[in-house]
C-alpha cells in the first residue's frame, strides 16, 4: 500500500514539472495550408544535429497549434513546409506567429529559405523581446561609432568601453540568466572586430571565457567558444602539441586531455573535454592523424566522457565525420527502379550522378532538361538516377511512366515518400539536390555541383570531362 502511495505521489509530480515545462506555439501560415509543421531542437552546436520534438498540420484556416516539453530557455528550429525559422523558446512559453512565405532576402519563389515572421502580442518578459530590443540596441551603436576609419582609430576603443558600461547598467536587474549570457557574448564578439587597441587572445580568454560553465545550448556562447577555438591544434604550444598527437596514435582520449591541460587557455577540465572533441573533429581531414584513431578516441568518449553532455556530442560529431564527405563510402541504399529493385552495388563499376527534385520545385523541372543532355553526352561513363521526392498520395508512386515520358527521362528513375529514411542517409533536404560517387561506391562530393551554372559559373560537366579524360588515359596505357 506504501509503495503504491509513493507510485502515485511520483507521477502526480512529474505530471506537475511536465505541465511547468509545456511550451506552446501557435500561429498563422496562409501559405502553407495542409503542410507540416515541425519542431526541432539543436542537439549541440559542434555537430548541428537536430531532434524533432513536435508537429502538427496547418489548417484549412491558416492555423496551427503545437505544444511540447521544454525545460530551458534554448533557440529552436521550426520547419514550416518546406521553409524553415529560428525563434527562443522558455519553460512554460506560449508564442503566436505569423509565418510569411518568403524572405526579403531572396527570390520569392525560393524553397527551402529562412523565411520571414512575426511575434504577435509578444510579452515583455519574453527572451525573443529581449534579444529583439538588445539586437536593436547594439546595432544602433554599431551604425553610429564602427565604420572604415575605426579600424585605425583608437576612438572605437573608448567607444566600445563606455558601451559596455552602459549595457551592464541597462540589464543589470535581469533574472534571466540565459539573457545575459547572450548579452555578454554578443559584446564579447565586438572584442573580434578589427580596430587598434583591441584585446589580445589572453585577455578575452580571462575576461569572457575563464570563469565561466559551458553553457551548451546558449548558441551566442556557443559561437563565442567555437570562433575562439577555432583549428586550435595548430596553436597548441609545442610540448602540447606533442601529448595530443601521442595521445591520437595511442587511441587514449586520457593521454590527449591530460596533455590539452598544458595549454592556458584549456584549464577548465569541462571546457577541455568539449574542445578535445572539436580538435579531434578538425583533424580528422588532415593526413597527420590516422582517421581510423580518431574515430576510436571518439567511440571512448562517447561511452566514457567525464562530462555526460559530451557522450552525446562525440558520438553526434563521429556521425558527422562519417557522413557523405568525399572519400567515404556511400550507405548501402535500394530503390525501385521500373519495377525492379537495384542496390546500390549494382551501380559499381561506372561513375554515379544522383538527382533529387521535387515537382513543387521548378528549379528541379528545369533540370531534368538540363541533365538529359548531360546524359546523352557522358551516359558511356557515368550512370544517372533521378530521384522523385513525393507525398503519399501521389500516383506516380504507382506508375511513374507519364512522368517519364513526360520529361523523355532515358535512365534510371524511382519515386520515394518524403519521410524515407534514405533522404536522411544522403543529407538531402534542400531540392534539387545532387551527389557524386565513383565507380567503386565511394562518394566524390556531396552535395555535387548541379547541371546549373553556379555564382562562378561551374557547372558538374566540367567534373565529366575530366572524368573521361582519365578514362581515355587509363585505357591507353592498358
Amino acid at each position: 500500500m506504501r509503495n503504491s502511495f509513493f507510485v502515485l505521489l511520483l507521477c502526480l509530480f512529474n505530471a506537475h514539472l511536465f505541465a511547468q515545462a509545456v511550451t506552446t506555439i501557435e500561429g498563422i501560415a496562409e501559405a502553407y495550408v495542409g503542410e507540416e509543421v515541425r519542431v526541432f531542437v539543436i542537439d549541440d552546436y559542434l555537430s548541428q544535429l537536430r531532434t524533432q520534438v513536435a508537429s502538427t498540420t496547418v489548417e484549412k484556416d491558416s492555423t496551427f497549434k503545437v505544444s511540447f516539453f521544454n525545460n530551458e530557455t534554448r533557440k529552436l528550429r521550426i520547419e514550416v513546409g518546406k521553409n524553415h525559422l529560428h525563434i527562443y523558446t522558455q519553460p512554460k512559453g506560449k508564442y503566436n506567429l505569423f509565418v510569411s512565405n518568403s524572405s526579403p532576402y531572396v527570390d520569392e519563389r525560393a524553397s527551402g529559405v529562412d523565411v520571414e515572421f512575426f511575434f504577435l502580442d509578444l510579452d515583455s518578459t519574453d527572451i525573443n523581446y529581449k534579444i529583439l530590443m538588445f539586437e536593436d540596441y547594439q546595432l544602433n551603436f554599431l551604425e553610429r561609432n564602427y565604420y572604415h576609419r575605426s579600424i585605425k582609430s583608437i576612438n572605437f576603443v573608448s567607444k566600445l568601453d563606455t558601451f559596455k558600461i552602459e549595457v551592464a547598467k541597462k540589464y543589470e536587474a535581469d533574472t534571466s540568466q540565459f539573457f545575459k549570457a547572450y548579452v555578454k557574448y554578443s559584446i564579447a564578439a565586438l572584442d573580434n572586430l578589427a580596430f587598434l587597441g583591441q584585446r589580445n587572445e589572453y585577455e578575452k580568454y580571462d575576461f569572457y571565457i575563464k570563469h565561466e560553465t559551458v553553457l551548451y545550448q546558449n548558441d551566442r556562447y556557443m559561437d563565442y567558444i567555437l570562433h575562439f577555438y577555432k583549428l586550435y591544434e595548430a596553436q597548441l604550444p609545442n610540448e602540447v602539441n606533442e601529448l595530443f598527437y601521442k595521445g591520437v596514435i595511442n587511441s587514449s582520449p586520457s593521454i590527449i586531455l591530460n596533455g590539452l591541460g598544458g595549454d592556458y587557455g584549456l584549464k577548465n577540465i569541462r571546457l577541455r573535454e568539449l574542445i578535445m572533441i572539436k580538435m579531434l573533429s578538425e583533424v580528422f581531414y588532415t593526413d597527420v592523424y590516422p582517421q581510423t584513431n580518431i574515430l576510436a578516441v571518439l567511440d571512448s568518449i562517447s561511452t566514457h566522457a567525464i562530462f555526460e553532455e559530451h557522450k552525446k556530442i562525440a558520438s553526434n560529431i563521429k556521425y558527422r565525420l562519417l557522413d557523405l564527405v568525399p572519400g567515404t563510402k556511400m550507405p548501402v541504399y535500394s530503390l525501385m527502379i521500373n519495377g525492379t529493385r537495384k542496390f546500390s552495388s549494382d551501380y559499381e563499376g561506372k561513375h554515379l550522378y544522383i538527382q533529387f527534385i521535387s515537382k513543387d520545385i521548378k528549379k528541379s523541372i528545369d533540370d531534368l532538361t538540363l541533365l538529359r543532355q548531360l546524359q546523352q553526352r557522358y551516359s558511356t561513363n557515368i550512370q544517372f538516377i533521378t530521384i522523385l521526392v513525393s507525398e503519399e498520395d501521389d500516383p506516380l508512386l504507382k506508375d511513374p511512366s507519364a512522368f517519364i515520358k513526360e520529361h523523355k527521362i532515358a535512365w534510371d528513375f524511382s519515386v520515394i515518400l518524403k519521410n524515407d529514411p534514405l533522404l536522411k542517409k544522403m543529407n538531402v533536404s534542400n531540392f534539387p539536390h545532387y551527389l557524386l560517387v565513383d565507380a567503386i561506391g565511394n562518394v566524390v562530393s556531396a552535395p555535387a555541383l548541379s547541371p546549373r551554372p553556379n555564382n562562378d559559373y561551374e557547372t558538374i560537366e566540367n567534373t565529366f570531362i575530366s572524368i573521361e579524360r582519365y578514362i581515355r588515359l587509363m585505357k591507353q596505357q592498358h
